[in-house]
């Protein structure tokens, strides 16, 4: 596969997951699924289109199915893992937790329902606890700076909420888990890869604005509570679309500023900023925000993605923070579309997609 058309063409023809991403042997599979997707999409993206000598509809199509059939890939690869650690429980510090189905899959974690309103985050390898760790000093930090009665406890409801944490012991050795309130399908909550998938030609710029100007907000109070998120990528946003709800979800690469990040996300290697290999600042999920909404857009709103390249500043010192971003956001809207009003979002209910947050 040399060629984006031939690249394409196997997409397109490609009938089972493993038909591109391999078998099911352990991390070292995951590994290579994640490098062939960043790989494959890089080959076939729709704003590459023209030089790989592919038409735009026929490059669109084999990147969304190159997707899906990711997500069928992970979806198996938990199931195999679910049926080795059957019946597992999650021993944490606050109670016990039985596994029940699973939910969805991250890059280094799987999600399982855990009871009424619960959901399990469970590390896949006993490598993968410090990102449980830094999941629960990150959410321990911003609950107790959110709670009911304190000046931000606004932001609350757009942050995940930590209930436990603890560990799951099995065939495989200890793995870390948090526990955390549900934010899922099931409680109106869909991730903005989700709706990236239903509105394959971009979401209308009335549709994105009121999402982005809750991102924004939470943005702002996560910075001013002194973190860095570290992974603002669609995934990791969940939205509910009738009540106009944000969840900033994936906490696993969040950091202090002036420190790295733990992690990237091997699969959004190219929406992280030049300064990801060091100290890191609000600047980066800055940045990450403007990527994400170049890539929600649909490309006929110009004046929203001039609004997102002018983001794009290769010096951290040169990005507006979130706060400046949320007042010239609302300028740029109320010039563009006029008054504010409610718009209301609907999500076919054909499209899904087993990605968890990261």
């Amino acid at each position: 596969m040399t060629t984006g058309r031939g690249t394409a063409s196997t997409i397109l023809g490609a009938v089972a997951s493993e038909d591109l991403y391999g078998a099911h042997d352990g991390e070292a599979a995951r590994r290579r699924a994640r490098r062939t997707l960043r790989i494959l999409r890089a080959r076939v993206h729709p704003d590459r289109a023209v030089e790989e000598g592919l038409d735009r509809e026929v490059a669109h199509a084999a990147f969304v199915r190159l997707g899906e059939l990711y997500d069928v890939w992970l979806a198996a690869d938990a199931a195999e893992e679910r049926r080795a650690t059957a019946v597992a429980t999650v021993v944490g510090e606050r109670g016990r937790y039985p596994l029940g189905d699973l939910v969805a899959v991250g890059t280094w974690s799987n999600l399982y329902a855990a009871g009424p309103g619960r959901v399990a985050k469970v590390a896949r390898t006993e490598a993968a606890a410090p990102r449980a760790a830094t999941v629960v000093r990150a959410l321990r930090t911003l609950g107790s700076a959110t709670a009911p009665g304190t000046a931000n406890a606004w932001l609350a409801p757009s942050l995940p909420r930590l209930l436990d944490a603890g560990e799951v012991v099995g065939p495989d050795g200890r793995r870390a888990a948090v526990v955390l309130r549900e934010d899922s399908p099931a409680t109106g909550f869909v991730s903005l890869e989700q709706v990236r998938l239903a509105h394959g030609g971009g979401l209308d710029g009335r549709d994105w604005a009121w999402m982005a100007r809750r991102i924004l907000r939470a943005l702002v109070g996560v910075h001013e509570l002194g973190l860095v998120h570290g992974a603002v990528v669609a995934s990791n946003v969940l939205i509910h679309p009738e009540q106009h709800g944000v969840v900033l979800a994936g906490w696993g690469t969040s950091t202090r500023p002036g420190s790295p990040v733990p992690a990237t996300i091997a699969s959004h290697a190219e929406d992280y900023p030049p300064e990801v290999g060091g100290a890191v600042g609000p600047g980066l999920d800055v940045w990450m925000f403007a990527r994400l909404m170049q890539r929600m857009l649909r490309p006929s709103e110009a004046r929203q993605l001039r609004f997102a390249a002018g983001c794009l500043q290769v010096s951290p010192s040169m990005r507006p923070s979130a706060l400046d971003l949320t007042r010239e956001y609302d300028d740029l809207l109320e010039r563009t579309y006029g008054p504010r009003v409610f718009r209301p979002f609907a999500m076919p209910t054909t499209v899904g997609t087993t990605a968890a947050p990261a």
